[in-house]
């Protein structure tokens, strides 16, 4: 189901191109903004804040590097909001570039619906369905188990601070293997409970520090600290969706047919 409170920025002078993002985007939200130009995006950038944003990187008046240059340098509403850049060039020099100006993703033309889907669920924060869909994953995971999808749940939500801490102590010493080293642990968990939002960005922070990108690893880092702390603001509305979804699938004997 789309949201309705999630809006995205697609800018490209393409007709066709918008089209077709806005399309395949529709699926998980009705909040879509489109731009035909560099100096529009900037405008709607400049003054209203997005989830997320799809930059094509050859635009008039204001290129995709034009304008995450002056996103990134800004005080503006979207100054940190993940940016994407588009492109028909699948160059491994052009995507090390754009992530050196400032972009947080890397999107090539044609545009595959799984490989979309991958980068919405890395960058939104709040993932669709909400707590209840942490919930569903362990439920689905632990085969309806309720004591153990809230054991496992809690323990989680006990260790993930220290795992963060972390990880962040270790990038501000630029001790690259010590962080991935529980970047690794911590992506072995997301993968047991198959929480893919979570599971994107552990995976993309994996790969930037074996790399020994910093800058794109703090990046992801970033999104990580956000989608954890809205994980532990809705800790409670998570273990209350585990109890009541558990005893929805297993009434008592009483309330059967």
């Amino acid at each position: 189901m789309a949201d309705t409170g999630y809006e995205i920025l697609i800018a490209d002078d393409n007709e066709t191109n918008l089209w077709l993002l806005r399309e395949q985007l529709s699926q998980w939200t009705e909040g879509v903004v489109l731009a035909s130009d560099g100096r529009e995006a900037w405008n709607l950038l400049d003054q209203h804040r997005f989830g997320l944003v799809f930059l094509d990187m050859n635009m008039p008046f204001l290129s995709g590097l034009d304008l995450i240059g002056r996103l990134r340098a800004s005080a503006g509403p979207n100054c940190r909001t993940p940016v994407v850049a588009v492109t028909a060039h699948a160059q491994e020099s052009q995507r090390i570039q754009a992530l050196a100006a400032g972009f947080n993703d890397y999107l090539v033309k044609p545009i595959r619906l799984a490989r979309l889907q991958e980068i919405v669920a890395r960058w939104r924060v709040e993932p669709a369905g909400g707590a209840e869909y942490y919930a569903q994953q362990l439920l689905r995971k632990t085969q309806e188990n309720r004591q153990l999808s809230q054991s496992l749940a809690g323990k989680l939500f006990a260790e993930l601070p220290a795992h963060l801490a972390e990880i962040e102590g270790f990038l501000g010493d630029s001790a690259t293997r010590q962080a991935w080293e529980v970047v690794h642990k911590l992506h072995g968990t997301f993968c047991f409970f198959d929480f893919g939002d979570c599971l994107a960005v552990t995976e993309s922070l994996e790969q930037a520090l074996l790399t020994n990108q910093l800058e794109q690893a703090g990046r992801h880092f970033e999104a990580l600290k956000q989608k954890s702390a809205w994980l532990l603001r809705h800790q409670a509305a998570v273990l209350h969706s585990l109890a009541t979804k558990a005893a929805d699938a297993n009434p008592p004997p009483s309330a059967r047919g």
